[in-house]
Formats: C-alpha cells, sequence, structure tokens
C-alpha cells in the first residue's frame, strides 16, 4: 500500500463520515420536528381539536369514552371518568368528575388534563368554551350509530398516540360476522323496552335498532319520532310484536317478567318470548358491542325457533 493510497483512503472516508454525520443530523432533525408537530382533527361537532404532542392527561365524560380510551391502550393515562365508568375494573378506582347530567368545572381543572373526551348528546357549545379557556382540548364524540365506535377510536389513538387499527379490525370483523349469521333468518317484530312505566322505546336511525336489525329482527316502533319515545298501551297491543326485548328496563330478569305478566294477551307474553338483554355490553356503544349483539341474536333466535310456523 502507498502512502499516497493510504492519504486518499483517509480523505475519502473523512468526506464518507463527514456526510453520513450530516445525514444523520438533518434526519434526527426532521424526527424531531415531526415529534414536536401538534396533532390536529375534527371532532364530532365539526370542530378543530388540536393537542401539541400525544395526551398525557386525560379526563373522559361518558362511561362508553372511559372505555374506548382503554381499548386504545391509553388508560393508564385516565386522571378523571364520568360516574358508571366500570369497565375495565381500574376505570372504577378513577376520581369521578361528572354525573349522567352534570359535571364540575373545578374538579376537572384541578386535575390538569391536557385532553377531556366528551359525549355529544350532553355537552352543550358553551360547556366547551368552558372547558377551553382553562387550554384543555376538548373533543367530542358522537355515540348513535355502530359506525361512530371506529370512528371515535380512530380519533382517540391520534389523539393518544396509539395504533388502533387491530381493535377497529377486530370490531367490523365481529360485526360483520354476525350479520352474515342472520342475514337469512325468518325476520320476526320485536318492541324495545328501555323503560317499564312510562313504556318508552327507542326509534330512529339508533345501535339498538341496528342491533335488532342484525338479529333479523324489527323495531316495531322504529318508525316513531324522537330517539326515546313514550308509547301506549293501546299501539302496543295494536302492534302486537313476536317478542319484546328489554334492555336496563328492570333491575333483574325476574322484575322485567313479572312486569309484563299482566299483558298476558300480547302474542309475545303469552308465548313466553320475553327477551332480558345485557345493558352493560348493549347500551354503551364501544368495542365490547358486537359481544352483546351476539347474546342478543342468540336470545331472538331461540324465540324464532319457537314461534309458530318458523
Amino acid at each position: 500500500m502507498t502512502r499516497a493510497w493510504a492519504r486518499n483512503a483517509i480523505r475519502g472516508s473523512g468526506v464518507h463520515l463527514r456526510s453520513s454525520a450530516f445525514i444523520c443530523g438533518l434526519l434526527l432533525f426532521c424526527i424531531a420536528s415531526t415529534a414536536a408537530a401538534p396533532i390536529s382533527l375534527k371532532d364530532d361537532l365539526g370542530r378543530t381539536v388540536e393537542v401539541k404532542e400525544p395526551a398525557r392527561r386525560i379526563v373522559t365524560l361518558a362511561p362508553f369514552l372511559t372505555e374506548l380510551v382503554f381499548t386504545a391502550g391509553a388508560g393508564s393515562r385516565v386522571v378523571g371518568v364520568s360516574a358508571y365508568s366500570d369497565y375495565p375494573p381500574e376505570a372504577k378506582r378513577l376520581p369521578q368528575v361528572s354525573s349522567a347530567m352534570s359535571w364540575s368545572l373545578e374538579e376537572i381543572a384541578s386535575l390538569k388534563p391536557d385532553l377531556v373526551l366528551a359525549w355529544h348528546d350532553n355537552m352543550r357549545p358553551e360547556d366547551v368554551a368552558r372547558l377551553s379557556a382553562f387550554g384543555i382540548a376538548v373533543y367530542v364524540a358522537e355515540a348513535r350509530n355502530f359506525d361512530d365506535v371506529p370512528r371515535a377510536l380512530q380519533a382517540i389513538g391520534t389523539l393518544v398516540g396509539r395504533d388502533t387499527s387491530a381493535a377497529i379490525g377486530a370490531y367490523r370483523g365481529a360485526l360483520d360476522r354476525l350479520r352474515a349469521r342472520y342475514a337469512g333468518k325468518a325476520r320476526v317484530t320485536a318492541l324495545l323496552e328501555i323503560w317499564h312505566n312510562p313504556l318508552t322505546t327507542i326509534a330512529g336511525r339508533h345501535f339498538m335498532n341496528e342491533a335488532l336489525e342484525i338479529c333479523g329482527a324489527r323495531n316495531v316502533f322504529a318508525d316513531l319520532s324522537g330517539v326515546a319515545p313514550i308509547v301506549s298501551w293501546e299501539e302496543v297491543f295494536f302492534r302486537d310484536p313476536d317478542v319484546i326485548v328489554g334492555i336496563s328496563s328492570a333491575a333483574g330478569e325476574k322484575e322485567f317478567r313479572a312486569a309484563w305478566k299482566e299483558r298476558a294477551t300480547l302474542r309475545a307474553v303469552a308465548r313466553g318470548h320475553l327477551v332480558y338483554a345485557d345493558a352493560d355490553r348493549l347500551q354503551r356503544l364501544t368495542a365490547r358491542t358486537p359481544e352483546g349483539v351476539a347474546s342478543l341474536c342468540a336470545a331472538i333466535d331461540r324465540v324464532r325457533r319457537d314461534a309458530p310456523g318458523r
């Protein structure tokens, strides 16, 4: 090896090392710049919600939102929850800052959250403004149809810096399998009861009615206006459903069945076609909802097999 060749090799190595150092420095700068970029997205009110970095301290103002944050893998970042946030079990140990009807601004602010997740149905624009005045990012989520779960999981994943694609895929896959399984079943009519006195049902395009549709059943009062209309007993007897489904309308199945004994001339009551459903997995839109739908479908299928002419 000549000295000239060695000098040239060393010089060449030096240039290569300097170039590598420059490239590495540039990459680190780009990565740091990307990490520092704020996260911005639209919520279900059409508002732009922005956090400077993935949320580290989160308050949830509805039980379904609490559960979805845990599903997204960010449960350890939740510092405050709403009443009835009882799943997963860890959520029950967290400070409660709201009830079904109200929340405490002082308690929320004292937890110093960088993100509040709120439910569309109990969050007014002025409430959002009050929270935002404390420098808190507020994301408002809708929970009316089955498609709202993947959208909420995607948004929460973005806001907390987690990949929720697996959870979304599992949820959609479970519902698709249920649709395929019950698609060819004979149709039955149903009364969906969420309260017995006064008798209250669910109307319109709502996930509980979507659940019935997946199971091959149709809510006889789905055509009414409003979300939770009160119905008359005269109208119930006129529509005379094949099955009566109770969701949170009684403290338990025994109470549910006892409440309907006095309506023995109804077809569903006379045949014992009363289904008491799991409210926890059907009244709350979460990644567990398909489990509740599967249980409901199985119960309705038993009624279907027992129905004359089926």
